[in-house]
């Protein structure tokens, strides 16, 4: 793998697949994030450089297009962020694979980091990257395996939509509900006897009502001016965002 970003935006894209923020875990809600390890992967003939993480219940990718340099070659690598965070810059740089040694160059500076020999959860991105299609376009069919299609989809505000999880997180509960009515969709969390309800603008919606919950403050990363949320009654929900997405798993109560 040889291949030129920008790495102040290479640092936004992997903070949106690390996820950072409030998540539940029973009856408790945590600071933290995904996974610290990525996936980094280079395509030589798009020139697209794809990041993706995922536990067992979530899955995240994000894309952003390469520099322009001769010596592109395609390759896919798992790193630890933790480590290469320290080392990132802002500005331009080369990323190299040499020996199983990822080579960091700048103008200035030279660094070598160690690669992982794969993802904690390297079966979880190949089963979802085999089998989930998405699109930009609501019309589309939208499936996460052979067997589940999300048949609901809706359209609205970014920026709408993030502030109405931002709402919603003053509860202090990380666990949202959403709910299409057909017409409007309706984001919501509660907390004992306190409760947050936010009416969100649909701009364009197909399939029937539809109801589910979940845990992931993917709200935090939206960078398309539109959203797709799409989901069924408690099934996984996906979300498009620009080149962000999201497939995270229902939560049931048992």
């Amino acid at each position: 793998m040889k291949c030129k970003l920008n790495g102040k935006l290479l640092k936004d894209k992997m903070e949106s697949i690390l996820l950072k923020g409030k998540w539940n875990n029973g009856g408790n809600n945590k600071n933290t994030t995904l996974c610290p390890s990525i996936v980094i992967s280079v395509d030589k003939e798009s020139m697209v450089c794809s990041l993706l993480n995922a536990d067992p219940s979530t899955y995240v990718k994000n894309s952003m297009g390469l520099l322009e340099f001769d010596d592109t070659e395609s390759g896919r690598i798992c790193i630890d962020t933790e480590i290469l965070l320290k080392y990132l810059p802002k500005e331009d740089c080369i990323f190299k694979l040499e020996n199983n040694i990822l080579q960091l160059l700048t103008d200035r500076k030279s660094v070598k980091i160690p690669i992982l020999a794969r993802h904690e959860n390297n079966d979880s991105i190949m089963f979802v990257e085999k089998n989930l299609t998405l699109s930009r376009n609501i019309t589309d069919v939208f499936s996460v395996s052979n067997k589940t299609v999300l048949k609901t989809k809706v359209k609205v505000s970014s920026e709408e939509l993030a502030n109405a999880f931002a709402d919603c997180e003053a509860v202090g509960n990380s666990v949202f509900k959403l709910d299409y009515d057909g017409n409007d969709l309706i984001v919501s969390s509660s907390k004992d006897n306190e409760n947050v309800s936010v009416h969100i603008y649909v701009a364009e919606g197909l399939g029937e009502k539809a109801t589910m919950e979940f845990s992931c403050p993917f709200h935090k990363y939206l960078e398309g001016r539109l959203t797709i949320l799409s989901f069924n009654d408690e099934s996984p929900l996906a979300v498009v965002s620009g080149d962000y997405r999201v497939l995270r798993a229902p939560r049931i109560e048992n």
